[in-house]
């Protein structure tokens, strides 16, 4: 009997799930110039919803603010059809334009452009994305992300720094043998990375004190000393500001004002660095 009952209830609201509206996601269309481009607002809230570009219409406008130190990138969905599809982001100092196609093969491809360094405070962007040779409706999702990102890794210097000894009790001490690190070919660091801070480590034997770390990229050769006397620790006043590349050949080694020898092994730099993602496509 209550089978009688629900079956009817079923069929109605199968049928009433194939002829009411769903909800909707927001879309952005109408904007098709720099005077109607869609308000995104500051880059870090904003929404990426879908766009329609009608067929008739070239070109979706967008703006958006980023604040100074901030870097961002702007990509645009893409579908195969969308030949020659372009996005272009720019303001009245900076301007960049993209066409290339990211992970094409993939279930999510898009083009991109990046914005430029932010020289006040705040400062709007503008976004303009061009049809290329399709001719229908587009359909696409324009969205704003962090160029910069921050990681870091410990990496191992190869052999043993010896030391032969201060006999001569030289007040500036001794450096040892040199001993090196070769990350121009190393796939763990991303490209074009840059040094935010770098600290070595090491074993001594045996374990002796006033010694101090020394470090060298081969893209000054100078010798940085680190900041605090440590035999088995070093720090230095290397940072962003110094735009030294991960990606180089390190040199290390070590100043000892003891009069017996000594050695030191296990040498490894723990670096900080900062890179940009758009460097990686």
């Amino acid at each position: 009997m209550l089978n009688r009952f629900l079956l009817p209830v079923l069929v109605l609201i199968f049928v009433f799930s194939l002829v009411a509206p769903n909800s909707a996601e927001a879309t952005i269309t109408g904007n098709n110039s720099a005077g109607t481009a869609n308000v995104m607002g500051y880059w870090k809230y904003s929404t990426p919803d879908t766009t329609i570009l009608p067929e008739g219409e070239d070109e979706a406008y967008y703006k958006f603010t980023i604040n100074v130190g901030e870097r961002v990138y702007v990509r645009s969905s893409y579908d195969q059809q969308y030949t020659g599809m372009s996005i272009e982001v720019y303001n009245s100092q900076n301007f960049d334009s993209g066409t290339t196609v990211i992970n094409p093969s993939s279930l999510t491809p898009f083009i991109f452009a990046n914005s430029g360094d932010v020289a006040s405070t705040s400062e709007t962007y503008y976004v303009k994305v061009s049809r290329g040779t399709y001719t229908g409706n587009m359909y696409f999702t324009v969205s704003i992300e962090d160029r910069i990102k921050s990681g870091n890794g410990k990496f191992d210097f190869t052999g043993t720094a010896t030391n032969p000894g201060n006999g001569s009790f030289n007040l500036a001490g001794v450096d040892s043998s040199v001993i090196t690190l070769d990350l121009t070919n190393n796939t763990t660091v991303p490209k074009y990375a840059i040094v935010k801070s770098i600290k070595t480590a090491s074993t001594q034997t045996p374990n002796q004190g006033n010694v101090t770390h020394k470090l060298m990229s081969n893209e000054n050769n100078v010798w940085n000393t680190a900041t605090v006397t440590s035999a088995t620790s070093g720090s230095y006043n290397i940072s962003l500001q110094n735009q030294m590349r991960v990606a180089k050949k390190w040199s290390f080694k070590y100043n000892a004002k003891a009069s017996a020898k000594s050695t030191m092994t296990k040498v490894s730099a723990n670096i900080s660095y900062e890179y940009d993602v758009t460097d990686q496509f």
